[in-house]
């Protein structure tokens, strides 16, 4: 079985963040993000037909990334879908990515949507 693997020389590393919703005293909400979590994958600016029409003007500050490593999906009580790497990092959309910020920063970007292919495979768009 000849294992599938991603080129080590477009391989980066990225820094996933947990976000959570608080309310405060007065019942409105924010969004915060947890601590960073170390992933491995690539990434490349999103292009093509598809891409294009579904984001439009957008399309210039969407990106995809490639995460490395195996992953199993898990539903929580919700019925929100969480997409757990070997290393226990739990993904969900809407989730932070620090791209080109360091791992002590706000993420730059934001998960939009996960596609559970042979590799986990994210669109994540400018914050």
């Amino acid at each position: 079985v000849r294992l599938m693997r991603l080129r080590r020389n477009r391989l980066e590393e990225f820094f996933h963040k947990k976000m959570t919703v608080k309310k405060d005293k007065e019942g409105s909400t924010s969004e915060e993000y947890g601590a960073a979590s170390s992933v491995t994958g690539e990434s490349w600016p999103a292009s093509g037909k598809v891409q294009a029409e579904q984001y439009g003007q957008r399309l210039n500050y969407i990106r995809n990334i490639r995460i490395q490593g195996s992953y199993k999906i898990q539903t929580d009580e919700k019925g929100r879908l969480h997409y757990i790497l070997e290393d226990g990092t739990d993904i969900e959309e809407r989730d932070g990515i620090c791209l080109y910020v360091a791992a002590d920063q706000l993420p730059d970007y934001r998960i939009i949507s996960i596609k559970p292919y042979r590799f986990l495979t994210m669109e994540v768009e400018k914050i």
